[in-house]
């Protein structure tokens, strides 16, 4: 309860007019004592110069009944009125001593005018609800406060504004949507949702912010903030996805173990397991194996075989301590995939870890995703999985994304041989005849596939799995689709690659029945001078050609091979002397030309001699 005895002390902290007139209205309280704030009024008021002292004076006097001298006082403020801030006193004054609110606006729109930061226009919107309480021209001086602003915690002290001193919710929420569709940093996301949700009490709003944020984040500093954030929310699910964002973005042991008893904590025992095998993938020394085997102690206790395998490798990092340093200097300073494979041949050699093999074998194929898929350059990977390692799945994702690009005939050969001659043998071999089976079933869909596709087909199937009989199947096939002597004989050397030299001679005799003319005949020869076969199979086979010839003129053509591609005159002589006298006319002389330059020994001599 104030009085005249209470409030005399407090005069001599007043230096205005304006604070003298805050200390009247206080005495005007119950019990007032009118005539202490009247006391205190004539003290000062005719000393104001200032329109915030004059106008507060105006409205003490206009409490105290003296009305003219309220306006008098007034009608000064006004003349001497020069700032936005006195406009705002003056507006005041207008409203409480003249009850005129249109005169209270006018002054106020002259302060909006005069104002233009953030801060000083919440501060006017705020004074003109509590004195005018006009909703409208209050929402309008935060519309300009709109207009200056650009920053998260701008836009949520703009909107708190809005909610709390124009009580207009819906239009704070406006201002959250404007400043959610301009901003797009991890920070100003995460603080516009916790603004949302302190201002509007909308966690649907405030969560599709956070998710935004979370698809925003690229880097673990900004995924971390996530996580901060999703604490303060108390939203278990957004921290369960903060957690995992935040693992995609970790690179370090300690990193990933924080994050994974994180995900324990609210429950994610799969996720938690996700982000130990990181961690277990990246181990660099001594401490952090043992930092990741408490860490699955005390999370995944109930995965025997993971604990047993980091207690394993724990207890090979403490017997080869100095080695395993050694060791992971030589993989920081790595490059290439070549330095990393030989490292995990000496690391499987020397330290006998597999676990740490895999690690550098996973660091050699990553060298190489994303540059373009070249079984060349996948094999030696593939090879080193199977050598070093158990590990039938991951072997299985190589050779199936090798089979995936196989597009040609040499890189699909080579993959089914390499898949068969594998270490892991059954896998390989089980890999190889599904690789062979799906081929032949797409050649059989392909209407452009040719006799050739089929007998290639044949000769990978041998290669792969020395199985004659399944390549024997291949090669008939093909041979129901040859139509010449180049497929045949091509069939025919198959057969004869893998053994079978009976079905590799039918072939070859197809082959000779099937050339229509001498330049076939000739053709085939050479075709057959290229298996390096004997000089009288060559000519067994050249005879049983000719013989299939009727007409003079593919016949001579034919003995003319004798000479030219099996360099046999004596043959060629025998030749012509049995085609002779079946040509007349212009033929004798091209036979006549034929054999002088084929099988005559002295022709060129004697020409050269004239």
């Amino acid at each position: 309860m104030a009085t005249r005895d209470t409030l005399t002390p407090k005069e001599a902290q007043c230096s205005s007019g304006a604070e003298y007139a805050a200390l009247a209205l206080e005495a005007l309280q119950e019990p007032a004592d009118a005539a202490y704030a009247r006391e205190l009024m004539d003290r000062v008021a005719d000393d104001c110069q200032f329109t915030k002292d004059l106008a507060a004076c105006a409205i003490v006097y206009q409490a105290l009944g003296e009305q003219g001298r309220a306006e008098e006082l007034l009608q000064t403020a006004e003349d001497y009125c020069m700032s936005g801030e006195e406009q705002v006193a003056l507006a005041e004054a207008k409203f409480k001593v003249l009850g005129d609110k249109a005169a209270a606006v006018g002054a106020y729109e002259k302060a909006l005018k005069e104002t233009g930061n953030l801060d000083p226009l919440i501060a006017l919107a705020k004074n003109v609800m509590n004195v005018i309480a006009d909703s409208a021209f209050a929402k309008k001086v935060l519309e300009k406060a709109e207009t200056k602003i650009s920053r998260a915690v701008e836009y949520g002290k703009l909107a708190a504004a809005a909610a709390e001193h124009v009580l207009d919710k819906e239009y704070a929420a406006t201002i959250f949507n404007k400043a959610a569709e301009k901003l797009s940093s991890v920070p100003d996301l995460l603080s516009l949702a916790g603004e949302v949700t302190k201002t509007l009490g909308d966690p649907q709003k405030a969560k599709a912010l956070y998710q935004r944020a979370l698809e925003g984040a690229t880097d673990f500093a900004a995924a971390k903030t996530l996580i901060d954030s999703a604490k303060q929310a108390g939203d278990a699910a957004f921290m369960q996805a903060a957690l995992k964002k935040a693992g995609e973005m970790a690179s370090a042991t300690g990193e990933y173990i924080e994050l994974a008893e994180g995900l324990a904590g609210v429950g994610d025992k799969t996720g938690a397991a996700a982000l130990l095998d990181k961690a277990e993938d990246a181990v660099a020394g001594l401490d952090e194996m043992q930092k990741l085997v408490a860490a699955v102690e005390a999370h995944l206790a109930d995965d025997a075989e993971r604990l047993d395998r980091v207690k394993a490798k724990l207890e090979k990092r403490q017997a080869n301590h100095a080695r395993y340093m050694e060791f992971q200097q030589l993989e920081k300073d790595a490059v290439s995939v070549k330095q990393f494979l030989a490292l995990a041949d000496r690391v499987r050699l020397e330290l006998e870890d597999p676990f740490y093999a895999a690690k550098l074998i996973e660091s050699a194929e990553k060298l190489l995703d994303g540059t373009g898929y070249q079984y060349s350059r996948y094999k030696p990977v593939l090879l080193a999985v199977d050598k070093n390692l158990d590990d039938t799945g991951w072997l299985s994702r190589l050779l199936d994304r090798a089979a995936e690009n196989a597009t040609d005939f040499i890189a699909f050969k080579d993959l089914v041989v390499t898949a068969a001659q594998l270490k892991h043998r059954e896998l390989g071999v089980s890999k190889a005849r599904a690789y062979l089976a799906a081929r032949e079933a797409a050649l059989a869909a392909d209407a452009h596939a040719s006799v050739y596709d089929t007998a290639k087909l044949a000769e990978a199937s041998f290669a792969a799995t020395q199985d004659a009989a399944e390549a024997s199947r291949l090669l008939e096939a093909a041979r129901a689709q040859a139509g010449d002597h180049f497929a045949l004989i091509h069939i025919g050397r198959l057969y004869a690659s893998i053994g079978n030299s009976a079905r590799a001679d039918e072939l070859y005799a197809a082959a000779a029945a099937a050339c229509p003319d001498g330049d076939a005949c000739i053709q085939f020869i050479d075709r057959l001078k290229g298996f390096a076969l004997p000089a009288e199979v060559l000519k067994k086979w050249y005879a049983e050609c000719g013989a299939h010839l009727s007409k003079p003129a593919d016949k001579l053509r034919w003995a003319e091979g004798i000479a030219d591609a099996l360099n046999d005159k004596t043959w060629a002589t025998e030749a012509y002397a049995q085609l002779a006298g079946q040509f007349g006319g212009a033929d004798a002389a091209r036979f006549e030309f034929s054999r002088r330059s084929h099988a005559d020994l002295n022709f060129y001599g004697a020409v050269r001699r004239h």
